[in-house]
């Protein structure tokens, strides 16, 4: 039987190869690769792309204007931007910067709006019951949504482990706790 990356319950994920940077407030992780082979950003994102589509991701690409370089969804509740910068060090040398966002899908926020107002209608009705009904069922929607979101967000991980492995990339460990989502390199 063979697994499949819709199936994350069922992989045996690797041990960490680099150190991820996670900003909480951000929502956010950040892995830097260096490589003197000239990798550009764009075939670093193919990779990423060649590896998910046959296992049914939906991927959406910027088309310029957006903050991401590649949008990626699991299911209705869960989706991930990620962006990749690339610094050139002379030569064919390079250092890749990727930053995976972990978010909400519109349909999940439009689902929280919706919770939020009908408990809202409901307590102005004078229907305790039924906003109390409607809390717990965000509650477990909320759950499920998180639960989706760090699945995902561990799958990229891996996936983008994979493709670093495979176009030989090496992990560049950070040598100090800022964040590359503080530098102006990946700053809109």
């Amino acid at each position: 039987m063979t697994q499949t990356l819709t199936q994350a319950d069922l992989i045996q994920f690797d041990s960490p190869a680099s150190k991820v940077n996670i900003s909480w407030r951000d929502r956010a992780y950040e892995l830097s690769y260096w490589t003197e082979a000239g990798i550009e950003k764009e075939n670093l994102l193919q990779k990423v792309m060649d590896l998910l589509l046959p296992c049914k991701y939906f991927i959406a690409m910027d088309q310029g204007w957006s903050d991401w370089d590649l949008e990626i969804y699991q299911g209705i509740w869960s989706k991930v931007q990620l962006k990749v910068c690339t610094e050139n060090h002379g030569g064919n040398k390079r250092v890749l910067r990727v930053r995976c966002a972990l978010r909400m899908s519109q349909l999940a926020t439009m689902a929280m709006v919706g919770y939020c107002l009908f408990t809202i209608v409901a307590i102005v009705l004078g229907m305790p019951e039924v906003a109390t009904v409607t809390i717990a069922v965000a509650m477990f929607n909320i759950s499920v949504i998180l639960y989706q979101n760090l699945q995902l967000g561990r799958i990229l991980y891996q996936v983008l482990e994979i493709v670093a492995k495979r176009v030989y990339l090496l992990p560049i460990q950070p040598t100090c706790n800022k964040s590359v989502a503080e530098s102006a390199i990946l700053q809109p």
